[in-house]
């Protein structure tokens, strides 16, 4: 197997990762641990096989398999709250919880301070091999129950065609016109939309192929498969879907204007991975399943709950029907990644998502609601976090589009 070496850390291919930054990032965590105490090392082997980068050994692994949210949280809590929560922990769990999860006062800063055997004691108590094979078999239940609705494991045909060429630079307007205006209720839609006080145009804009002219291409595509995916919303309150869709529409808007700040050029692929980030909130609510307050950006908690019940959350249950759906993967990873961005084999859109997700709950970032490891790469890759209130602004004017869309 092909290997990547670092003094004493080593990641192999393609069990590690199936890319260069993936293989190295991995040697430099072990070379990282490769000296901690044992109890360190304990927990690192509990979490690193569960990554989402890991090559997927049989049909649908990937979603039942990874995170372990129960885990992780059992870890944060638990170990906070005894006060054992070492620098060495930290580390460790640096990828998978919110950072004011592991900045709590009263945390134990030296690195040795737990004992390898009460570690292994802990976690062997709590049932870690027992509670992981039920989360398969759980997962792997959920799964079959849900391949039975058959509308949601087919991609609107008119969302696929606008997907498809939405990657042309070159594509002329009226060859998008063309594709849009197959669907008649979609075109009414969007000239709706166009024609609105939003964009507040001096004259009437009356075709579509006038719309991208205007707006061009990047905005008109978004606009159309925003409007198309929302038809898949069947057998869903009223009062939930409009609050999934608002949010959904907030996060791929506000995942476009993030995205270049992040690092990430591709601003169509970020804006679609947040239009779908909660895709699996709307599976889990057309099969009747709760899924607690929608109003709330979903904690370390809220997802080993989800979890513990279905044997997967919202966000891998989402990725799961974007890879039915056949879309690209760089789309999947980052939906099934943006609770723990970490994990995720393209990090940038990954994170762009979960701060996207975090804005558009309560209109700025709360770094103690964002994943640790975020605030982390911000810093390494010597990227400024924007200011509050700018946030607050651009949040406030992606707020009115989006109430624009919905209205018609």
């Amino acid at each position: 197997a092909i290997f990547h070496a670092i003094p004493k850390g080593m990641a192999f291919y393609p069990k590690d990762g199936r890319d260069v930054h993936t293989l190295v990032s991995t040697a430099v965590d072990r070379l990282k641990i490769s000296e901690a105490p044992k109890g360190i090392r304990i927990i690192y082997e509990k979490i690193r096989p569960q990554k989402a980068t890991d090559i997927k050994s049989e049909e649908d692994k990937r979603f039942i398999s990874s995170p372990f949210y129960q885990f992780y949280a059992f870890l944060a809590r638990k170990l906070a709250s005894s006060g054992t929560l070492s620098e060495g922990v930290k580390r460790l769990l640096y990828e998978y919880v919110p950072y004011g999860m592991l900045n709590k006062e009263g945390a134990d800063d030296e690195a040795g301070s737990l004992n390898p055997e009460e570690v292994d004691k802990y976690i062997n108590n709590w049932g870690y091999e027992e509670r992981y094979e039920a989360k398969i078999e759980q997962g792997k239940k959920t799964l079959r129950r849900f391949r039975n609705i058959e509308h949601l494991f087919t991609l609107p045909s008119i969302s696929r065609q606008i997907m498809n060429v939405s990657d042309d630079p070159l594509l002329s307007a009226s060859k998008m016109a063309k594709i849009i205006e197959k669907d008649p209720v979609l075109t009414s839609k969007i000239l709706k939309v166009v024609n609105s006080a939003f964009y507040g145009f001096p004259r009437k804009i009356e075709s579509v192929e006038h719309a991208v002219v205007i707006l061009g291409n990047e905005e008109v595509v978004n606009l159309a498969f925003s409007i198309a995916v929302s038809r898949m919303i069947h057998d869903v309150s009223l009062a939930k879907a409009q609050a999934l869709w608002e949010h959904s529409l907030q996060v791929a808007f506000l995942s476009h204007w993030l995205a270049p700040r992040i690092g990430h050029e591709r601003k169509d692929l970020v804006y679609t991975v947040g239009l779908l980030h909660d895709l699996g909130k709307i599976v889990f609510l057309q099969g009747g399943d709760n899924m607690g307050n929608l109003d709330n950006m979903s904690t370390i908690d809220d997802l080993a709950e989800e979890e513990g019940k279905t044997g997967l959350s919202h966000a891998e249950m989402g990725a799961y029907l974007a890879e039915r759906w056949n879309l690209p993967e760089a789309i999947v990873d980052g939906i099934h990644a943006h609770h723990m961005p970490m994990l995720s084999s393209r990090v940038p859109i990954a994170i762009t998502v979960h701060l996207a997700d975090c804005i558009a709950h309560i209109g700025y970032i709360d770094m103690d609601m964002v994943n640790a490891g975020v605030i982390r790469f911000v810093k390494e890759q010597g990227l400024q976090f924007i200011s509050n209130e700018v946030i607050e602004e651009v949040y406030l004017d992606i707020k009115s589009k989006v109430k624009f869309i919905l209205e018609v």
